[in-house]
This record gives C-alpha cells, sequence and structure tokens, in this order.
C-alpha cells in the first residue's frame, strides 16, 4: 500500500450478544437504543477509513468458533466466520476443513459484538464497562472487529448518570478501534508505511515483558522528568510520550509549550489502564484517561492520535472544549504539581487547576474549573505515607509536618496531585444525584434548598461569599456545607445576568457580590453570591464597571409571620369595644 487512501465515513456493525437480551427491559432499551446508537452516531461522523476491499469475516477458533477472551467468550455466528484451518500432524501444513467462507459483514468498516456479561473483571471496583479489538486486517493492520462487556450491575438507568455512561461507551469503542498499547507498533504513516520496523513475517518483535508488541519510538518515547517533591528535594520521574507528529501538535498547542517532545500516557493503574490513556495529571477530565471523574469530553488530542493510527481522518469540529492544562505552559506540563503549586503560592495566585483545601466535614465547596459543577477538593488523609515522588506538601493548613507525607489527592492515577472534583449524593448506599449544574434531575429537594439553587441547562456553578440562611419567622436555618452552588445564568447586551428564582441580578464586573434576598416555598432565602466573569459564558461583553447603587429591598417576610390586614383591623375594634368595659369594671372595684 503506498498511500493511505481515506474516502468515506467510518462504518460500525453492532451485533449483540444473548447476554443483552437477557438484561431487565430498561436496561436493554438503554443499551440498543441510546447508549450505542448516539455513541456510534459520534463515532462515524468524527472519523473516516479507508474503503474496505470486501466482506469483512473472522477468524475462527477450530475448537470453539467463537472469539476466545478467557474471561468473556462471545459467540459469533458461522455466517462472519473464515473457513477453518486445521494442521496435519504428518506434515505440519495448515488445510481447510469444514464450511467454505461465508457471506461475512458487507457495507461496514468495524464489527463490534456488545455483551452484558457478570465477569471476573466486572469485579474490579468501579468497573462499568471494557472493550478490545479482536482482529486486524492484513493490509493495513486496522482493527475490524472488536468486543465491548458492560457489567451489568454498573448499567444505570437514572438520567442524571445518562452521559457519564454514553461517555464511557465512546471511550471503550475507541480503545477498540485504535487507542490501545496493543496496537501501537501497528500504526502507520500518512503514506501507510509501518512506523514500527517489521520482521518477515510482517509483525513487530514482541515485548514479553509487556505481553505486547513492541512499538518503536517514533510512536512512544521514553524521557525523564525533573521532579520536585517535598523537602526541597528532586527526583528523577520517567514518563512515556506518544511522540505521533499530529499529537505533539496538539499537545503543543493546547498546552502553550513549544518544547514538549509529546503527550504523556498514563504510567499508573495496572495493565488495562497503564500505558493505554492518557495521563491524568495532565488532561485530567479528557475521556481518554484512566478513569471517569467528571465531565468527560473527547478533546482534540484524542482525536489527532486517532489519525495518527494511519488508519482514520479526524473531523476535528467533532472535538469537545478541554479547559482542564490549556495555556498553562511547560511547567505546567513537564513539572510535577508541587512545582506549579509553590510557584504560584509565592506569587499569591490561585494554585487552580490544583488545590490545597482538606475534604472535610461539614464540605467546603467550590466550582469545578469549567464552572459547570459544584465541586470539592479530594486532597485527603492516606492510612500509609504516599510514595516519596508523590509528596508534594511541605505545608498544609492544620496538619502537623510529621504528617505532610500522608497527604494527597485522592486520584491515584493523578500523581496524587489533589484537584477539585465533582461529586454525588448517596442515601444509604443508593445513587441520589450529581453535583452537575447542567442536569435538571440534580435540582435539590425543596426542603434542603438552602441556596436557592436551580439545575438546569442554562446553570453554572457560582461561589458563594457567605453561606446562604433561610429565615421564617424567628426561625434561622443555614446548611452546613456550603461555598459553591448552581445558579442560572444568562447573557445580554448589558452583561451577565443571574437568575435567582424570579429575581435577575446584573454582573457588572468579575467579583461583584450579589446580595440575594428572595421569597420561595414560605421562606426567606438570605445570602451572597459572587459574579463571575462575564466573558466565561457570554460571547459577547460589555467593558467592566462599577455597579449601579442597588436599589432592590431585601424581602420582609411580613405575609410569614405578621397577621393580615383584615385580622389586625378586627383586633383594633376588639381593643376599642373592650377599654370602656374594662373601664366600668376598674372603677366599680
Amino acid at each position: 500500500v503506498s498511500k493511505r487512501n481515506v474516502d468515506q465515513q467510518l462504518r460500525i456493525k453492532i451485533v449483540y450478544d444473548t447476554s443483552v437480551e437477557d438484561l431487565l427491559p430498561e436496561k436493554r432499551h438503554l443499551i440498543k437504543n441510546k447508549l450505542f446508537p448516539q455513541a456510534i452516531s459520534y463515532l462515524e461522523k468524527t472519523f473516516q477509513v479507508r474503503k474496505s476491499a470486501g466482506a469483512i469475516l473472522l477468524s475462527r477458533n477450530a475448537l470453539l468458533n467463537q472469539i476466545s477472551d478467557p474471561s468473556d467468550p462471545v459467540a459469533v455466528a458461522n455466517a462472519l466466520l473464515q473457513i477453518c484451518q486445521v494442521y496435519n500432524d504428518s506434515d505440519w501444513h495448515r488445510r481447510p476443513t469444514g464450511s467454505p467462507d461465508q457471506e461475512g459483514v458487507r457495507d461496514a468498516d468495524f464489527v463490534l459484538y456488545v455483551s452484558a456479561l457478570t465477569t471476573d473483571r466486572c469485579g474490579h471496583e468501579d468497573i462499568i464497562a471494557y472493550a478490545a479489538y479482536c482482529q486486524l486486517e492484513a493490509e493495513m493492520d486496522r482493527p475490524i472487529a472488536g468486543y465491548a462487556n458492560l457489567c451489568p450491575n454498573m448499567i444505570s438507568t437514572q438520567a442524571q448518570e445518562f452521559v457519564g455512561m454514553l461517555s464511557t461507551v465512546k471511550h471503550e469503542i475507541i480503545h477498540a478501534l485504535g487507542f490501545s498499547a496493543g496496537l501501537f507498533a501497528f500504526y502507520r504513516d500518512d503514506d501507510g508505511r509501518p512506523l514500527t520496523p517489521r520482521y518477515a513475517d510482517g509483525l513487530p518483535p514482541f515485548n514479553e515483558s509487556l505481553g505486547l508488541y513492541q512499538w518503536s519510538s517514533k510512536v512512544v518515547h521514553k524521557a525523564v522528568r525533573l521532579w520536585d517533591v517535598r523537602g526541597g528535594k528532586m527526583l528523577r520521574h520517567a514518563v512515556h510520550l506518544l511522540v505521533t507528529p499530529r499529537v505533539v501538535e496538539e499537545a503543543r498547542k493546547h498546552f502553550n509549550c513549544p518544547i514538549l517532545e509529546g503527550m504523556e500516557l498514563e504510567n499508573q493503574g495496572g495493565m488495562g489502564t497503564e500505558l493505554n490513556h492518557w495521563e491524568k495529571r495532565l488532561l485530567e477530565n479528557e475521556a481518554m484517561t484512566g478513569s471517569h471523574t467528571q465531565n468527560r469530553v473527547f478533546s482534540r488530542i484524542t482525536l489527532a492520535l486517532m489519525e495518527d493510527t494511519g488508519w482514520y481522518k479526524a473531523n476535528y469540529s467533532m472535538a469537545e472544549k478541554l479547559d482542564w492544562g490549556r495555556n498553562k505552559g511547560c511547567d505546567f506540563v513537564m513539572k510535577s504539581c508541587k512545582f506549579w503549586i509553590d510557584q504560584k503560592r509565592q506569587k499569591k495566585q490561585l494554585i487552580s487547576p490544583y488545590c490545597d483545601t482538606l475534604r472535610s466535614n461539614p464540605l467546603q465547596l467550590t466550582c469545578r474549573q469549567d464552572q459547570r459543577a459544584v465541586a470539592v477538593c479530594n486532597l485527603q488523609k492516606f492510612p500509609k505515607q504516599l510514595p516519596q515522588e508523590y509528596q508534594y506538601f511541605d505545608n498544609l493548613n492544620g496538619v502537623p509536618a510529621e504528617e505532610l507525607p500522608y497527604y494527597g489527592g485522592s486520584v491515584e492515577i493523578a500523581d496524587y496531585c489533589p484537584f477539585s472534583q465533582e461529586f454525588s449524593w448517596h442515601l444509604s448506599g443508593e445513587f441520589q444525584r450529581s453535583s452537575d449544574c447542567r442536569i435538571i434531575e440534580n435540582q435539590p429537594d425543596p426542603a434542603k434548598n438552602y441556596g436557592a439553587e436551580k439545575y438546569g441547562p442554562n446553570s453554572v456553578c457560582l461561589i458563594q461569599k457567605s453561606a446562604f440562611v433561610m429565615e421564617q419567622c424567628r426561625r434561622k436555618l443555614s446548611y452546613p456545607d456550603w461555598g459553591s452552588g448552581c445558579y442560572q445564568v444568562s447573557c445580554s447586551p448589558q452583561g451577565l445576568h443571574v437568575w435567582v428564582k424570579d429575581t435577575v441580578y446584573l454582573c457588572s464586573r468579575s467579583g461583584q457580590v450579589l446580595t440575594v434576598s428572595i421569597q420561595m416555598n414560605g421562606w426567606i432565602h438570605v445570602g451572597n453570591l459572587i459574579c463571575p466573569a462575564c466573558s466565561d459564558f457570554c460571547d459577547s461583553c460589555p467593558p467592566e464597571r462599577d455597579p449601579p447603587a442597588s436599589n432592590l429591598t431585601r424581602a420582609a417576610p411580613i405575609d410569614l409571620c405578621s397577621c393580615s390586614s383584615s385580622l389586625v383591623v378586627t383586633l383594633w375594634l376588639l381593643v376599642a369595644n373592650l377599654v370602656p368595659l374594662l373601664t366600668g369594671l376598674f372603677l366599680c372595684t
């Protein structure tokens, strides 16, 4: 093949295993009518592929007639299988036996087998789904078949969790299509030439210790970072970087670091996570990192990797905006998070996207970096000292010096760097709602909505300057967990508007304090919100200016605590009639 010929949209055919049919109706409907159709639609719009030469036929296991994975065999129909080849004991030559090649799959570039089996891997904590490729085409090594298994007990039909489930399905299919350490050695350049040298049999070298075909340095490159840790020490921190051309270009642009050699791959998490994902510390909520923490997005960097496989052309208009790490520079992407935190502290600047507030009870709430969800800093104390490589703090408020080695972020694969993270509320172990402001089903119970919050597609996270108070007559209630909340916003020629129930407040400048006092559900809600920058949410904003003198009058709970006007009149008439009577009684006495 002298030149890659990419000329059509990717076509994916789904084959559902009988285990999917055996699910409860609502879970089966979710998988077959929502999750996979939407995921496939996104991927088919995002990638073009070289037209397949003919029908897809899968090689068969002569004994089992199935795609064989030790943990979860998925049966394949005979119509999709090649003729069986067996070895003759006398001369060790392969000879066909049984039925000839079948019809195969036409009008598709990739066949995905979907199952819902409770496997050994499903027993691991937080495993929702996993996937792999099964077979490569002979000419360009592109995966033409794969499987995805969803763990039945982890399939959620709650509306609040749909977006997360959908991103998980997309994530797993992308692994099967090309983002997999097992495929790195098969990547090709734009002219169709292998980026990793091949033996005479057409295969690259095999690395026994990794259990993978060994890639060349044109695909993955090893590097050493000088790594700041506590106590003024500096260690050597080894990393693996994906160094294909488009990935390097997109990574440099994203971080604004022209000397960056490539995009760092995950160095933790064990087999299946390590080397198979982007480094969590650097691309926290990018969808192809190794764990789902919040707001997954498929960025230009992931699309660049898929194009650099040599098998696809990416439609970059389908990429989603990634805020994490954007324009943070070389110090952010090439040094430890301790270096970044210390530099920002010395300059008295925010250490975002990292944080150093201990997770405590009550919670000190903040906003996710993109201001679309309420969040909490995931800095915590571990039962054992962290490895020296991940000890970042020389001081923390309220923490004795001897305990500092025990503190780090709760996400191990983010190199224990602490960051503000979306969370969820549970009752008796059951999921109730998440803190994503955009999901209307996350709206809190009216009796517990102290901050007069509003969740929905036009809502964002705003910082609260003080705890909100609910007042009714002489009763005052406040919620111990405070610091941020979800509120509806809109853009106007005057600037950003913040809506609290039916009252609109104008943000004239970033940092402006809004005094909120509204009546809702028989209570007066009183508190203060801090205005964000208009440009964070609006395409067009007026120049910042001082706000006008407020003419908003605090809502007074007259009708909640006082008597009605008719009752007041009645009481006065009663008093007026009683006075002469009481006077006469007094004189007689």
